[in-house]
């Protein structure tokens, strides 16, 4: 389920910048100007609702699976944990209604069909126009096919942003346990920079509570954490004209909880209420050149897209932990803005 900056780079050229032919005197270089500015706003404005679901997923994805058991680890025990994370997009964030008041350039080519997909969405034969003048009901434009989602391309029949989490637990002092989230940085790799970490920290509560603290099979605690995934592409060079062209992606996430886990042989149910936030970040950076249609000359579109999607709220989360000697199994049903499945295999000391 890659959103792949290859497709990304093709809605610059979907979106008409090229082959419009006057059949009037050529535009003046204030009409030009104003052409390119509607071009640069309406094209982040379509790609932040056809891109939102994506974004939305990955925070809530990231914001997810830090524990399966509300027991911190004894001093020096510890935890290697690997999971991934599946965020369901609800149908109303499969699609989203064109305004064409809303946007400069654009246009439905048909005012019937006014409902588009969103990245997670289906698939569509709705098309597009792009009108050099919107004020002018004979002015020249372009007619292009909407971007279809990917949601009849998926293996499976839900329609979800994975998340992947490697994770490791340590026991400090006094019912605390210090969690990080970390895989070693890519750098310079075919254009490609990547670095994701986090830190949680979970501490027990019942061990102050009298009577509880003296149940050996329930345990309590709270819970924090913060993770950060920040991603760049360096477009290699002549992909698209222009210069400095970068795609960059980033994650910040928020997460506070109150758990609680009781134990029975080697099977451990936990539950956990609080609350998150998170902001997600999409950008295209540098300059993309293209021909004015019907000038014969040459305009930059610079750093076309800037997105963010903040989201967060109440949660609940319930499920269960299986360990065999050292190994873990664990899965949960987090109930969020968007629900989310976590799964995984650990090894778990003390």
């Amino acid at each position: 389920m890659e959103i792949s900056t290859r497709k990304l780079m093709s809605v610059l050229t979907l979106f008409g910048l090229s082959n419009i032919v006057y059949a009037q005197a050529p535009p003046t270089q204030g009409e030009i100007d104003q052409y390119v500015a509607g071009m640069a706003s309406d094209f982040n404005q379509y790609m932040d609702n056809y891109m939102d679901p994506f974004l939305q997923g990955l925070g809530y994805g990231f914001n997810n699976g830090w524990y399966n058991t509300a027991r911190p680890h004894k001093s020096l025990g510890f935890d290697l944990t690997i999971s991934a994370n599946l965020a369901l997009v609800p149908t109303a964030s499969q699609s989203f209604k064109f305004i064409p008041e809303n946007y400069k350039v654009l246009d439905l080519a048909d005012a019937n069909s006014d409902v588009l997909p969103t990245v997670m969405g289906g698939k569509t034969t709705t098309e597009i126009r792009s009108v050099f003048d919107k004020t002018d009901p004979n002015s020249p434009y372009v007619t292009f096919p909407v971007l279809d989602g990917i949601k009849d391309d998926l293996p499976t029949k839900l329609v979800a942003v994975p998340s992947p989490i490697v994770q490791i637990g340590v026991g400090i002092v006094k019912g605390t346990e210090l969690k990080v989230r970390w895989i070693p940085t890519v750098s310079g790799i075919d254009g490609l920079d990547y670095n994701y970490w986090g830190l949680g920290v979970m501490h027990s509560i019942s061990q102050w509570i009298p009577v509880v603290k003296d149940l050996p099979f329930l345990d309590i605690s709270g819970f924090i954490g913060y993770t950060n995934v920040g991603l760049s592409y360096t477009l290699p060079e002549g992909t698209i004209d222009g210069s400095d062209q970068m795609a960059e992606f980033g994650v910040k996430t928020f997460n506070y909880q109150l758990v609680a886990s009781a134990k029975a042989s080697v099977i451990t149910g936990f539950i956990g209420i609080g609350y998150d936030n998170f902001k997600t970040n999409l950008a295209m950076k540098g300059t993309y050149d293209f021909e004015v249609p019907g000038t014969g000359q040459t305009s930059q579109l610079e750093n076309p897209v800037d997105l963010d999607a903040k989201g967060g709220g109440f949660r609940a989360t319930v499920g269960a932990r299986l360990k065999i000697a050292i190994l873990t199994l664990h899965g949960s049903y987090t109930l969020q803005g968007y629900n989310t499945i976590n799964a995984g295999i650990g090894f778990s000391f003390r």
